[in-house]
């Protein structure tokens, strides 16, 4: 099934689209990216992180997703930015910086016309797949919902990325759902606040990705103190003794099958720059 843009204007992430013209490896030295180590320029997915869970994908064709859009300074210290018009929105679990509030009736972004994906299944949307896998959120939390998470695979031009919300442990029926994974978004910050270092390494071997996408850590220049929000640390001590790190100078760039690292590297993207702190 296909939809149209759900607004013909750019949205304002659209408008901070950034070619990766660099990024800094862990000895702080310049590093090329996957597009430039491989010399071409193949079809491939764009992805730009905008804070915390939150990233845009755009394919080929101009379709957007966004996923886990959260809700302005609902335990995070910064706003949902304006101006994003996306095809369609998945959310993982009803979370509040996974869902822009919605569980809590708050205002919504977007009007019912933008499809959602918040459920195991399968659905198309112009040049992406995307299939929502039943997972369970990690303990203790979310048990007023029933721990409900959706691990999503979204797929397009041959390239498979697994967004695992705040997920727990994988099972192998989960793992099984997942299928191959290229590119894997997960939970990791300094305090292990969805996940333990051990299941951290456990999801790592059982889904082998190429590229690792950390998210859901502090942001230190968008919060309002050094202590918020609660139980969530920094992303710095979490990449400690990772091999293969690159820190990107922006907040954007594009993946293709063809020209992944033959070993796995953590990519950890700077937040989108329309994305201000309370006194920005």
């Amino acid at each position: 099934m296909t939809y149209s843009k759900i607004s013909p204007g750019p949205s304002a992430a659209a408008a901070f689209v950034l070619a990766l013209a660099g990024c800094t490896g862990a000895n702080g030295e310049s590093a090329k990216s996957p597009e430039e180590s491989s010399g071409a320029s193949a079809p491939g997915i764009e992805i730009e992180y905008i804070a915390h869970a939150s990233f845009l994908m755009r394919a080929e064709d101009g379709t957007e997703l966004l996923i886990d859009p959260y809700a302005s300074r609902v335990w995070l210290g910064y706003d949902w930015p304006d101006g994003i018009a996306p095809n369609a929105i998945l959310i993982t679990h009803p979370h509040y910086d996974h869902d822009a509030g919605r569980y809590r009736e708050m205002p919504f972004p977007w009007s019912d016309e933008v499809p959602i994906v918040d459920a195991p299944g399968e659905t198309a949307f112009g040049a992406f797949t995307v299939t929502g896998v039943r997972g369970k959120h990690a303990d203790p939390y979310g048990m007023e919902f029933g721990q409900l998470n959706t691990l999503m695979i979204v797929e397009a031009h041959g390239l498979r990325i697994a967004h695992l919300g705040d997920n727990g442990p994988l099972t192998a029926e989960m793992i099984q759902g997942l299928g191959r994974v290229d590119v894997l978004m997960m939970p990791g910050d300094a305090v292990d606040h969805i996940i333990s270092p051990e299941t951290t390494e456990a999801i790592l071997t059982e889904l082998d990705p190429s590229v690792v996408i950390p998210m859901h850590y502090r942001l230190p220049d968008l919060e309002v103190s050094e202590d918020s929000p609660s139980d969530l640390g920094d992303i710095e001590p979490w990449l400690e003794g990772r091999a293969r790190v690159r820190r990107l100078s922006n907040n954007s760039t594009k993946l293709s099958i063809s020209a992944l690292p033959a070993e796995r590297e953590y990519l950890v993207f700077a937040h989108a720059p329309y994305v201000v702190g309370p006194t920005g």
